[in-house]
């Protein structure tokens, strides 16, 4: 039955794979794709491994991407090579390590002697909104729940080697999974590799450091300092109030997860009393806390809750009846079901998805595309448009600074 339902799951979670980055959150499939298609036209030598951020034509890469460590769209552009360039090919990426993420909890929940409906129940947290909608948007909180989970494993089942490599690969995929390692300490056991571990990523850090000075002239440049300074929330927008932090956390929590799954992971914390649930309890809170600007933003940053709730959820019915762990999993699914599929249908870039591609069709590549416009539609939409033309556009809001050899122009005022 467990192999039964993590097979419905895998389907269920393909579902949507085809549709263009036009919905909700959307600009992350844009944004990487682009760089993951930078790195095919531009190389890895040209580019110097940078995350070049251009559109169109590149002679010489001028603006990167240093936010985050490359190891995203340098998995993207490999694919892409194979496959070709598209928005189901870049879906499928962080697809793929969703589904790793199901099969090393499945792992996960056989090193803890969990029985099949029992492991059943864990995998509910699959049917939620937070995975179906965001495990095919591309961004780096699919690798980092993949290889924080696998390090876990690896970390219970005594497996150095491999608990290395997995602490490797989530420092090269971004800095959430940062936050897991000093959590494990409260499992008092392995010190020795959690501190080798924190060596490992402090390396790790300072190499993304070296590597922002050779793109960009500075150690903190392309934005890194100001990005930081924003997720620490040292410098809040007027809106952001630790309160209203938290009325709007405790909507998207239960619109996300659902009521019944959340009910179910906290009341197995209270009272199975295990360390494992408060470590990654622990992790689920630490970036909302430490970032909470940026969560305040970004709804799916909350994806690291994940593990714990899963883990919880099966302690609970580690004892339960096949009848039970079916209507409860049932319940998950139908509680936002209608949440869902209304995040499914957002379109708020088609606007912009729609002119890219008439510009592409219009525009020979080497080609420069004017687009006249109001900001009401160029700040939403132009890095859409951008992308799905792939060509060089210059925005502009009026005609008075449109210059008379211009070619290809798009007036939307008209």
């Amino acid at each position: 039955m467990l192999k039964l339902g993590l097979i419905g799951l895998i389907i269920l979670l393909t579902l949507g794979i085809t549709k263009p980055f036009i919905g909700h959150h959307d600009w992350n499939g844009v944004y990487y794709s682009n760089i993951a298609r930078n790195y095919l036209q531009v190389g890895l030598l040209t580019s110097r491994l940078g995350q070049v951020t251009e559109f169109g034509v590149i002679e010489e890469p001028q603006s990167f991407y240093t936010h985050y460590p490359p190891l995203l769209t340098l998995i993207m552009a490999g694919w892409f090579k194979l496959v070709g360039v598209g928005d189901w090919q870049a879906r499928l990426v962080p697809l793929v390590f969703t589904i790793g993420s199901l099969l090393v909890l499945v792992q996960l929940f056989n090193y803890l002697k969990f029985k099949p409906w029992a492991s059943l129940a864990g995998l509910a947290v699959g049917l939620t909104p937070m995975w179906r909608y965001f495990s095919r948007m591309p961004s780096q909180e699919a690798l980092i729940v993949f290889f924080s989970l696998a390090s876990l494993l690896f970390f219970l089942q005594g497996k150095k080697r491999s608990f290395y490599w997995m602490v490797i690969l989530n420092g090269l995929s971004g800095w959430a999974g940062y936050w897991l390692y000093p959590w494990l300490l409260l499992l008092n056991k392995r010190r020795q590799w959690l501190v080798k571990a924190g060596i490992i990523l402090v390396i790790i850090f300072f190499l993304h450091l070296g590597h922002t000075y050779l793109l960009t002239g500075s150690a903190v440049g392309g934005g890194l300092l100001e990005a930081l300074l924003l997720r620490l929330n040292l410098s809040p927008p007027p809106e952001f109030t630790w309160w209203n932090y938290l009325i709007l956390e405790k909507g998207r929590l239960a619109a996300f997860y659902t009521l019944t799954l959340l009910g179910a992971a906290v009341l197995s914390t209270l009272i199975k009393r295990q360390r494992l649930l408060w470590v990654l309890l622990g992790w689920g809170l630490s970036y909302p806390l430490i970032f909470s600007n940026v969560v305040f933003v970004h709804d799916y940053f909350n994806i690291f809750f994940i593990p714990w709730l899963a883990v919880a959820t099966a302690y609970l019915f580690i004892r339960a009846k096949p009848a039970l762990v079916i209507v409860f999993a049932l319940l998950v699914f139908w509680e936002r079901n209608p949440f869902y599929q209304a995040l499914m249908v957002t379109h708020s870039f088609q606007p912009g998805y729609e002119l890219g591609q008439q510009i592409n069709q219009a525009v020979p590549m080497a080609e420069t595309a004017f687009v006249i416009g109001s900001d009401e539609f160029i700040e939403p939409q132009n890095l859409f448009v951008s992308y799905y033309s792939n060509r060089n556009i210059i925005y502009l809001n009026d005609t008075r600074s449109l210059p008379n050899e211009a070619k290809y122009v798009f007036n939307l005022d008209r």
